[in-house]
């Protein structure tokens, strides 16, 4: 079985700490299991660990913490990538007081990566934005398509429920 090569967005880093959001909390802290068991390849770019930087401590160390516990593999983030993220800020898909986001869907996509995990609903994990972001892609000649998913989508793809349903 091919292992999903995963882009993890900060907001999940910063979800396995939320304990305003158990649910959340307890979604996070499962994938990351998953993620240490070697069911996923994990990403991640200097834009993330940029954003975690800019974490007040204690949270920034906790963060910095589980990165390295997890070890994603750094993705570069060429100049066809801040290309790519400038055009999505162009074109609407991502507000121009928001270019990180753009950032981060474009590293995934230029890496060719299978899926991008976030808990922004509002600017990345959105069905509307999604497609807007896979057009915008393929009229700049990236053909691979990026799935973006909940973590949750991620953790139970292909887990078979007791019952056989």
């Amino acid at each position: 079985m091919v292992r999903l090569r995963v882009y993890v967005e900060t907001s999940v880093w910063s979800f396995a700490f939320a304990d305003d959001a158990p649910d959340y909390r307890a979604a996070t802290l499962a994938f990351f299991d998953q993620c240490r068991a070697g069911a996923v390849s994990t990403f991640v770019s200097q834009i993330v660990l940029a954003e975690i930087e800019r974490a007040r401590e204690p949270l920034r160390g906790r963060l910095t913490g589980l990165i390295r516990g997890i070890r994603p593999t750094l993705l570069p983030f060429p100049a066809a990538a801040a290309d790519l993220a400038d055009r999505f800020v162009r074109e609407g898909i991502v507000p121009a007081a928001k270019p990180e986001d753009a950032r981060h869907v474009a590293a995934a996509i230029v890496a060719e990566l299978d899926v991008l995990v976030s808990w922004n609903f509002r600017h990345i994990v959105n069905i509307r934005r999604a497609e807007r972001f896979n057009a915008a892609a393929i009229l700049a000649s990236y053909v691979r398509p990026l799935r973006i998913a909940s973590p949750e989508e991620v953790l139970y793809g292909d887990e078979d429920d007791a019952d056989g349903k």
